[in-house]
């Protein structure tokens, strides 16, 4: 007798266990995802240049780029609309500042109108010489 009850408590309790352990019990939550993923871009900055010189963005894409210091004076990124980046002033623009050579700073910009959009380095005569890129925004 006493091995049968021993028998039937033995098999309740693991009856329990499995349950506890996610036999039929709901399944554990996951963690919300989070609502907008942000793309990192990497940029290197010249006096005279920046790699790439077109970047491809979706509409309503976060990205963060970050801006590497590949000369041997100090650059800048901005980030915005196109008429902004060009004359330098808006209030579309974010900005990196001050990048000493060797540095890397970064600017994350939500695309979320409809461009264009540039990228560019306005410090001394950079942007004229060419340290500027198009941001494209796909279909």
């Amino acid at each position: 007798m006493h091995k049968k009850l021993a028998m039937v408590a033995t098999v309740a309790v693991m009856a329990l266990f499995v349950v506890g352990c996610g036999g039929s019990a709901s399944p554990t939550p996951k963690p919300a995802e989070s609502a907008a993923t942000t793309r990192i871009v990497e940029l290197e900055i010249g006096a005279s240049a920046i790699t790439p010189a077109t970047v491809e963005v979706k509409k309503g894409e976060t990205i963060t780029f970050n801006a590497k210091n590949v000369s041997d004076t100090e650059v800048e990124l901005i980030v915005g609309l196109k008429t902004d980046v060009d004359a330098d002033s808006g209030d579309s623009l974010k900005e990196a500042e001050e990048i000493a050579p060797g540095a890397i700073k970064s600017v994350t910009y939500t695309f979320d109108g409809d461009g264009p959009y540039a990228y560019g380095d306005q410090i001394g005569d950079h942007y004229a010489a060419g340290a500027k890129g198009d941001i494209v925004l796909a279909p």
